[in-house]
């Protein structure tokens, strides 16, 4: 059995819906590297209020400001 190492860095987990591929990243992914589907950063209609791609880009979070409440449950887990 391994153990469990809590001072490790947060990853996300998340399936594309598209292709069912399994992406593992500190933060969240823009687009799935095996099909390029685009991804939407999480709580993204409460964060809707930019304008720029730079802007757009900021949205996505780091694991460690993701709360669990904000994950979609069968797509995404932080691990």
């Amino acid at each position: 059995m391994s153990k469990i190492n809590h001072g490790a860095q947060k990853i996300i987990i998340k399936k594309c819906h598209i292709c069912g591929h399994l992406n593992c990243a500190p933060s969240e992914i823009e687009k799935c590297p095996k099909c390029g589907k685009s991804f939407l950063p999480s709580s993204y209609f409460t964060k809707i209020h930019c304008i720029s791609s730079k802007e757009f880009k900021e949205l996505f979070a780091k694991a460690d400001e993701i709360s669990e409440e904000d994950l979609v449950k069968g797509i995404h887990v932080i691990w």
